[in-house]
């Protein structure tokens, strides 16, 4: 078998050198483009987030919007829960001082009526969420309970306890979480 060498001119050997320069622009630049849409889309999803504010609706009907000027302290409970019942005094104590927003929300997805009743059963001061408006809190469901969350004024989670509180506890809380916030500003 006879081999053939040819030769490649030099003409051709531009024209195939440009044709390979071009196709890896080409690329580079897609890349380029796919970079800078998937950016944009990123800045725009963190720009939306940001200028939403949820509101939720009590029990009683009120709306509450996430963020507020005032902190706010989300709990988790249920019925069911003995540390949950021997805290709901202590939150309702916390709740009276007026230094945050206390808002309830109970772990067991129960209708109006039973939400209601456990509310009424269990002296509850503070507003409790309805289980609809509970689910798309922006804060997880606790694995624990009780649970509670210190959010602040921006929307914030800047303190999660986990058992049994206090309105002591909740004060201590409630002021090294402000003290965070204040001294990160």
């Amino acid at each position: 078998m006879e081999i053939k060498h040819t030769t490649i001119g030099p003409n051709r050997l531009k024209i195939v050198a440009e044709y390979k320069r071009i196709t890896r622009q080409r690329g580079s630049f897609r890349v380029v483009v796919l970079c800078v849409a998937g950016l944009a889309a990123l800045v725009a999803g963190i720009w939306l987030r940001t200028m939403q504010n949820p509101s939720f609706t009590t029990v009683s009907g009120n709306e509450i919007d996430w963020r507020n000027e005032q902190w706010t302290v989300v709990n988790y409970f249920a019925e069911w829960c003995a540390p949950c019942l021997r805290e709901l005094p202590e939150l309702n104590g916390f709740y009276q001082q007026g230094s945050a927003r206390v808002i309830g929300v109970s772990f067991d997805e129960l209708s109006q009526s039973e939400l209601q009743a456990v509310i009424t059963r269990q002296s509850i001061a503070f507003p409790v969420l309805k289980t609809e408006s509970a689910a798309a809190l922006p804060v997880s469901m606790p694995i624990v309970l009780p649970t509670t969350y210190i959010i602040s004024p921006a929307g914030e989670v800047t303190k999660t306890i986990r058992g049994e509180v206090t309105v002591e506890r909740l004060n201590e809380a409630l002021a090294q979480s402000q003290q965070a916030v204040n001294f990160g500003s």
